[in-house]
């Protein structure tokens, strides 16, 4: 059973990190409602650890209200978008490239967030590789959103900025002491 579970994951990580190189895009990816489900939990049990980690005193009500809230505006946005510009056919794939990549890049930051929890006053190598890293999200989700919506990568990455500023509102607004 595990050698049929790593035959169908391996190549499934290997396209969403070629999404993450900007060498696929989201019409690379399957057409798979339970796989975007999957991704959804599987990214929600993630980003939960990474803000208990750069988080500490959150409480469970208002992490469940983050992580939701950014799912939701994640998943109402882009199939917006889809639907506007006469793509509703794309939402499951952009949505699923849109976890797959997040999920790849929250694994990946997860160590560095834990390095700078450790010395939150400091700002450290781990500090500069994860904003480095937010912006590679950026261009990333620019990339899945210019191939879904057939547009420009500007115009893709400015939508991803886009999601960014109402994803920091979003998180002020649940938690103004964090500021």
């Amino acid at each position: 059973m595990s050698n049929r579970l790593l035959a169908y994951t391996r190549p499934l990580v290997t396209r969403f990190w070629e999404i993450c190189l900007l060498r696929k895009g989201p019409e690379d990816v399957p057409y798979s409602s339970p796989l975007l489900l999957l991704l959804l939990i599987l990214g929600y049990a993630i980003d939960n650890l990474r803000v208990n980690l750069l988080l500490p005193g959150v409480t469970v009500g208002q992490l469940a209200g983050i992580l939701l809230l950014h799912t939701l505006l994640m998943l109402s946005i882009t199939a917006a978008l889809l639907t506007m510009f006469g793509y509703r056919a794309r939402i499951v794939q952009t949505l699923t490239a849109l976890t797959g990549t997040g999920v790849i890049l929250s694994l990946l930051m997860l160590p560095l967030d834990y390095i700078t929890r450790l010395n939150p006053q400091n700002f450290t190598m781990a500090s500069l590789i994860i904003m480095a890293m937010q912006i590679w999200s950026l261009v990333i989700v620019g990339h899945i959103l210019s191939h879904a919506l057939s547009v420009h990568r500007l115009t893709g990455v400015i939508i991803a900025i886009g999601y960014l500023i109402l994803g920091l509102a979003a998180f002020n607004t649940l938690l103004p002491e964090a500021n």
